[in-house]
């Protein structure tokens, strides 16, 4: 699609459409819609079994059922990010795994969005309408819209820009835009979307398997054989090569030669067939000028036979080495490309060539390889290619638990996932939850957050030492920008000095301004390790009311306490702690004295600034 078609974004008016601040989420009702969803799917798994094989093996269709039910009955575990509801999405599907495509891309999203449009692929056409009534998708997900006209009409349709008559500003239909598909389809979307929306790329990676002299060969064949094959190699997790070393080769291509024998190749509603229908069958054109291409290479036992009337491409090995080219090529077709390599420097052959880094995405390893493991951080041309969670050792993509809906998925390089915003394009593991919160919901909050203004808290109690000071006559302002506000305020009792008989004098530097609402962008720049310290409070707090004064303070104190750190370290870790704690509640790295103050403040008031 030519960059030319953004001539045909239109105007349209901003009367009408709901305007920013975005709405809160009720995770516990969110939540209960993926509940359900995966209720349906369980109770009628039959019956869309039946429908998925009409499109792709029953292997594949277990796999996508699975990972679709882990990622809604595990929604929780990204509980953090259902903040606020923005407002419109637009959704690419990819032409594989349509369930969990549609679970990743569109449910999900669903829950964070006041709508989201997508339209159904051309190859899935015959079956995904079915699929959509069988989940009861319009009841259960009202704000999911399928676009049923042409290609063409949906990017003009998206891609408009609201116009508000008052104030000639402009701002996109969309807040996110999720796509899945090849690098050069990615860069040609994005020309035709506003700069302003937040464009989710997942593309394809190289995904290479080493295999190194001391590899388990049987694991490391079957591995080939479900990355490969998982849906005839139409999937972005399929390797462009397996590098394997040259001592193990003979072992290596007997065992896969005889594994491949016995793949079963037909209609997918045989339930054993592994092998069937290429999605497109126009592509089957691309698939025979490759394996013409490396027709020298072709493994003799299994020529490259493409059967067009059932647009079937048997599997097929290829054989090339290392030293005479190594293949970039994303081939989406059940070929397995094998290629020697001599010794482990020889991988940099590979892994340096200047066509590998676009598309970095996973590497798996199995056995050893110093050259492998010293690829992680390690700066390639520039740029860091791998991370240690696109490092996969002794296993592989597709098996249970390595990949799954609730955590990042992709690479680092360009073509193999990437986020853009405002002109920024930044290649990384996509995961939508994360990313429409991080780009969109926590600029919105940071936002409020700024605006905010504070209420004075008229009521400030002081038992003992211990509790807030009650004051009487009590004066103060609080100005900013020379507007005077109320704000929830907590006077430090300590700082308090006698006026003139009249009333009491404060610093207004002494006086802590509770926030209106959570620090966000604090939150996400706590370490794991020390969000626990951040749970372990909110329990002590619910028990504060039986506590005696000392004891809540020593349970206080305790909370970041490491037993085997020194008197120094703990301090040191304490000091943290508060940290977190004062800018949770005020937005400072400083703040009265915290046990009083926790003891003293209405429980009400401030747990919602500490659920973290």
């Amino acid at each position: 699609m030519p960059a030319s078609k953004s001539s045909t974004v239109k105007l349209k008016s901003l009367a009408g459409r709901s305007a920013l601040p975005y709405k809160a989420i009720n995770f516990s009702q969110v939540n209960r819609q993926a509940q359900a969803l995966a209720d349906i799917i369980e109770d009628r798994m039959a019956e869309l079994t039946d429908i998925l094989l009409e499109y792709e093996s029953h292997e594949v269709v277990q796999d996508e059922i699975s990972r679709t039910l882990d990622l809604l009955r595990n929604l929780k575990e990204n509980k953090k990010y259902f903040k606020l509801r923005i407002g419109q999405a637009t959704a690419f599907l990819p032409r594989n795994q349509p369930l969990y495509a549609f679970a990743c891309f569109v449910v999900v999203p669903s829950l964070m969005a006041s709508e989201v449009y997508f339209r159904i692929p051309n190859s899935m056409r015959g079956f995904f309408s079915k699929v959509l009534k069988l989940l009861d998708i319009e009841t259960l997900f009202p704000n999911i819209k399928v676009f049923s006209r042409p290609r063409l009409d949906f990017l003009t349709e998206r891609s408009a820009i609201l116009l508000n008559p008052k104030t000639k500003k402009s701002i996109p239909v969309n807040d996110v835009v999720i796509f899945t598909g090849t690098s050069v389809h990615a860069s040609q979307l994005r020309l035709i979307f506003d700069r302003q929306t937040l464009f989710i790329a997942n593309g394809s990676g190289h995904n290479p398997i080493v295999v190194s002299k001391d590899a388990n060969l049987v694991n490391a064949v079957e591995a080939t054989l479900t990355l490969q094959f998982y849906n005839q190699g139409q999937d972005c997790a399929a390797p462009n090569a397996v590098l394997v070393h040259k001592e193990i080769l003979p072992d290596f291509l007997t065992l896969l030669r005889k594994k491949v024998k016995e793949v079963k190749i037909g209609h997918y509603r045989d339930k054993s067939c592994r092998i069937g229908p290429i999605s497109e069958p126009k592509d089957l054109v691309r698939i025979e000028d490759f394996l013409i291409e490396h027709r020298e290479w072709l493994d003799p036992a299994t020529p490259g036979i493409i059967k067009a009337i059932d647009a079937i491409v048997e599997p097929t090995i290829i054989c090339k080495p290392l030293s005479v080219g190594g293949n970039f090529k994303e081939i989406f077709a059940p070929i397995i490309f094998v290629q020697e390599y001599k010794q482990d420097d020889d991988l940099e052959y590979y892994f340096e060539d200047s066509r590998y880094g676009p598309n970095a995405m996973y590497v798996t390893l199995y056995g050893t390889s110093k050259y492998i493991k010293n690829l992680i951080d390690r700066p390639i041309h520039g740029k860091i290619l791998h991370r240690k969670a696109s490092f996969i050792h002794n296993t592989h993509l597709h098996a249970p638990g390595i990949e799954r809906g609730t955590e990042p998925y992709g690479g680092y390089g360009y073509g193999a996932s990437s986020l853009s915003i405002n002109g920024e394009i930044i290649p990384m593991p996509t995961l939508p939850q994360r990313d429409i919160y991080e780009r969109i919901v926590v600029p919105a909050m940071r936002k409020k957050l700024q605006d905010r203004k504070l209420k004075v808290f008229s009521k400030l109690h002081y038992k003992n030492i211990s509790k807030l000071l009650k004051l009487k006559n009590y004066k103060t302002s609080n100005t900013q920008g020379g507007e005077k506000f109320d704000s929830i305020g907590y006077l430090d009792a300590n700082s308090v000095k006698s006026g003139n008989g009249s009333y009491i004098k404060v610093s207004q530097e002494n006086i802590y301004y509770l926030l209106k609402r959570p620090n966000a962008e604090y939150v996400i720049t706590i370490p794991p390790e020390e969000l626990k310290w951040i749970y372990e409070l909110n329990k002590l707090l619910k028990r504060k009311e039986s506590l005696p004064i000392n004891e809540f303070r020593n349970l206080l104190y305790a909370i970041p306490k490491n037993p085997t750190a020194t008197a120094e370290q703990n301090k040191a870790l304490q000091s943290t702690f508060f940290q977190h704690v004062y800018q949770l509640l005020f937005g400072k790295k400083s703040g009265p004295r915290l046990a009083p103050f926790l003891l003293g403040v209405e429980t009400g008031i401030i747990d919602k600034l500490l659920d973290v």
